[in-house]
């Protein structure tokens, strides 16, 4: 029996029915929403990316199969951090996202597939352009041009 690990992104999006969502680059299918919170399936590939957004819910993302993911915050303040979360030794199982907190992520590898589990459930994201004001992450521009579309 073949794991999801085993499979191409193709498969991946095929067998768990994921949609494309456009602006922020990623797939994705709703796995469960209630009043108190709501999770997706997200998976990212090599050939795009999770754009820089913001939301206004704490949001977890847990490693779920495939490659490692890469992931920028931007957290009020000027304060930044990176994080990968994966299969591997040395990567995290999962990361937080803080609400209000600025995000991109990519993988490196073929595809990666993540939950995200938000509380409460998601209200919509403001995604960054290049007429966002991210002057207190200065520190972080070249990795917050590779997460910013058009």
């Amino acid at each position: 029996m073949a794991n999801l690990g085993d499979l191409t992104a193709v498969q991946v999006i095929d067998r768990l029915g994921l949609e494309y969502l456009d602006g922020e680059g990623i797939w994705i299918k709703l796995i469960w929403r209630s009043n108190a919170g709501n999770a997706i399936y997200a998976m990212l590939t090599r050939d795009d990316y999770s754009a820089l957004h913001r939301l206004m819910e704490d949001e977890l993302w847990t490693h779920v199969a495939g490659s490692s993911i890469d992931m920028l915050l931007l957290h009020p303040g000027g304060r930044s951090e990176t994080t990968r979360i994966g299969p591997g030794l040395d990567d995290s199982v999962c990361a937080l996202v803080p609400a209000g907190s600025w995000q991109g992520s990519s993988t490196g590898g073929d595809w990666a597939l993540v939950t995200c589990a938000l509380a409460p459930p998601f209200s919509g994201l403001e995604l960054a352009d290049g007429s966002t004001d991210l002057t207190p992450w200065q520190h972080s521009a070249a990795r917050i041009s590779e997460l910013i579309r058009g």
